[in-house]
């Protein structure tokens, strides 16, 4: 019975996922296919890879100078610890990316290095980037 049950389950949320509206593609990673598109060597990889962490760096600026006009002051406090967290996680994770990235051989390391490096950077802006709906909307709901 229990078969059953979990396939069931497995069936009725695989059938959500598939037909999901998909996302919109972000301005910034389609201006990095565009990148790899016209350079897709090795050094055009790292440079498309490198172009679009600082976009997302950007974001992550954008995002915070936004949230500090919303939030709370003990909700701007929270998010300044956090993010000052975030920054040490950060350095620490692209060591570590270095050394694991810098043993491997071949060409292939320099490309999946830049794009860890990057895909961390935008975890964190598009995290940031919910934030700032989520807290604009509450604060909407709060003035109602």
């Amino acid at each position: 019975m229990k078969q059953y049950l979990y396939l069931t389950l497995l069936l009725f949320t695989t059938c959500g996922s598939l037909y999901a509206e998909p996302k919109e593609k972000d301005p910034i990673d389609i201006a990095m296919e565009k990148s790899v598109e016209k350079n897709g060597s090795t050094q055009g990889l790292v440079l498309a890879h490198n172009e679009a962490e600082e976009k997302w760096k950007k974001e992550i600026d954008r995002a915070l100078t936004e949230l500090k006009k919303v939030m709370t002051p003990e909700q701007w406090k929270a998010l300044q610890a956090s993010q000052k967290a975030w920054g040490a996680y950060r350095d620490k994770e692209f060591d570590n990316l270095m050394e694991i990235y810098r043993a491997m051989p071949g060409t292939g390391s320099g490309p999946r290095h830049s794009e860890k490096e990057m895909e961390l950077t935008k975890e964190r802006a598009l995290l940031l980037r919910d934030h700032v709906e989520d807290v604009s909307h509450g604060k909407v709901l709060r003035e109602q």
